[in-house]
């Protein structure tokens, strides 16, 4: 069947989210569509450049340098917001029609939704932080769960791409306290991993994926390493004041230092689009990194330091990363309580951009464990050891599998038509 996917386009955190649900659709015999717009459009047309894409609507939203007015900023959006989702709604009913979409599948876009259709809703913000001082969050808790349940009761299911247990991603965002029974737990979606490996496995354990290929062990003696690699992302302006705090934190520093500056299509002059190494020694400065070497960069690099959004977060954990920074957007509450909710599961150390500082030390506690290989593991690493259990049926959960089964994207085996060979990045 015709799937439609449709990510937002509010960074590239959206888009890169939704490339292990296009591949597993693809290796289901799904005939994929997609339709998005900028950065996140340009990014999945380098990934799938055999897939047919339509350009949405752009939402245009975008966020003050101020975090004290950012409240009233979007407060004054709205409008912008509501047109968008009504535009899309629009342009998403002449699709359908001209394409013969059959199932669609939104990533955090309110108007990819019909009655003519089976929809999917993917978000790990059932519960959605406004911006604001904590007593105010802890007053509109409660109304925007609710106003947030009613304007998603028109899809047939809901995504949310964490574990289901209370060892998990995304905190009370992803696991409200309320019986949802539109809501699946399809476990955290990385690009990195194959679509195939069991999320009780490591990537080390990925012989048979074809992600684990290629990809150095993270080695702290190796001299050839990434001693930091940064990575940005997310909406303007705060994208590029990021950009110009991590270039001037990183220009004069010791080592091999990788700045991605999270912009693909908008190369940086001297820079090659697609770079076959890095210079040891020196700041190496990326537009955009295709995935196959962005995994090998991630896998070789000593620190990441990068924002915690949800995209990067599940692909840090899907990784096993152990010395990771995390710098939230300033006044965007759902980065900032993820921060605080990753760091009290040990799972990162962050601190706020207004501070920011790359040398920061891991947790002492951290310290001893990184000093004996044979301890318990730390950084995400503690997620596969005690996130999913290998006895557990949830440890041997396969994306692609659960989505060739699943009755909404189920189809007769005479009309699958599988793509030939393995899915690379």
């Amino acid at each position: 069947m015709r799937v439609l996917v449709s990510p937002l386009d509010w960074g590239l955190g959206h888009a890169t989210r939704c490339i292990p649900i296009l591949r597993a659709l693809r290796v289901a015999g799904h005939e994929v569509v997609i339709a998005a717009s900028g950065a996140g459009l340009r990014l999945l047309r380098e990934e799938f450049p055999d897939v047919e894409t339509e350009e949405f609507p752009s939402y245009a939203m975008r966020y003050s340098k101020s975090r004290f007015l950012l409240p009233l900023w979007l407060l004054a959006q709205l409008p912008l917001f509501l047109l968008s989702i009504l535009r899309e709604r629009k342009r998403l009913n002449y699709l359908i029609q001209r394409r013969g979409i059959e199932r669609v599948i939104s990533d955090g876009r309110y108007g990819i939704c019909t009655r003519k259709v089976p929809c999917v809703f993917i978000t790990h913000q059932l519960c959605i932080l406004p911006p604001g001082p904590r007593w105010l969050r802890s007053l509109l808790a409660g109304p925007i769960l609710r106003f947030n349940r009613h304007i998603l009761r028109g899809f047939k299911e809901i995504w949310v791409p964490d574990f289901p247990a209370s060892v998990n991603l995304s905190g009370m965002l992803g696991h409200p306290r309320i019986a949802w029974p539109e809501v699946r737990y399809i476990f955290p979606l990385c690009r990195f991993r194959s679509e195939t490996l069991p999320w009780s496995q490591p990537m080390e354990a990925a012989g048979a994926g074809s992600f684990g290929k290629g990809i150095e062990k993270d080695d702290s003696e190796n001299p050839g390493g990434i001693d930091i690699l940064a990575l940005v992302s997310g909406p303007e302006p705060q994208r590029t004041l990021f950009e110009n705090l991590l270039m001037s934190a990183l220009q004069n520093r010791s080592g091999t230092p990788v700045l991605v500056r999270g912009v693909p299509g908008t190369p940086v002059a001297g820079q090659p689009k697609v770079p076959l190494h890095i210079v040891q020694g020196k700041l190496n400065v990326f537009d955009h990194l295709p995935g196959e070497q962005l995994s090998q960069y991630l896998a070789s690099a000593r620190r990441v330091v990068c924002r915690s959004g949800y995209t990067s977060v599940m692909e840090l954990a899907g990784m096993g990363k152990t010395d990771v920074l995390f710098i939230p957007t300033p006044g965007q509450p759902e980065q900032e309580y993820l921060a605080e909710h990753l760091h009290g599961m040990g799972f990162a150390v962050f601190q706020r951009q207004e501070y920011l500082d790359l040398d920061r030390e891991l947790p002492a506690s951290l310290h001893a464990l990184q000093a004996n290989k044979t301890a318990e593991l730390f950084g995400f690493a503690k997620l596969f050891p005690v996130g999913v259990s290998q006895d557990d049926p949830a440890g041997s959960w396969v994306l692609a599998d659960w989505i060739h089964t699943h009755p909404l994207f189920h189809i007769p085996e005479h009309r699958i038509k599988r793509l030939a060979g393995t899915f690379v990045l």
